[in-house]
């Protein structure tokens, strides 16, 4: 069990759950009526960004990208950026 809990897809599992739990605290109605003015976009925009950090570990650790040629975790790495970066973009209004 102890060899288990040493490996990194462990530490990734662990990290996408903290992510997971992160999210869904600040997907509740209590944080948001944290924020005074009511701006969902920094909420909205905020829950994507950690979705998109949770892309690229799944990426990187499950789908063993972080052992291929470095050409892949480039691709990999700016299509994470790239889409991630455009949903944000035109969610709030940059991009139309």
């Amino acid at each position: 069990m102890k060899h288990l809990l040493l490996k990194p897809v462990t530490a990734a599992w662990l990290l996408l759950m903290l992510a997971t739990s992160l999210s869904w605290w600040v997907g509740q109605d209590r944080f948001v009526s944290l924020i005074d003015d009511g701006n969902h976009l920094i909420i909205s925009s905020g829950l994507v960004f950690i979705a998109f950090i949770k892309v690229r570990i799944v990426i990187s650790y499950f789908m063993d990208v972080r052992h291929a040629p470095l050409v892949l975790k480039i691709a990999c790495d700016s299509w994470v950026v790239l889409v991630g970066g455009a949903i944000i973009l035109i969610m709030n209004g940059v991009i139309k």
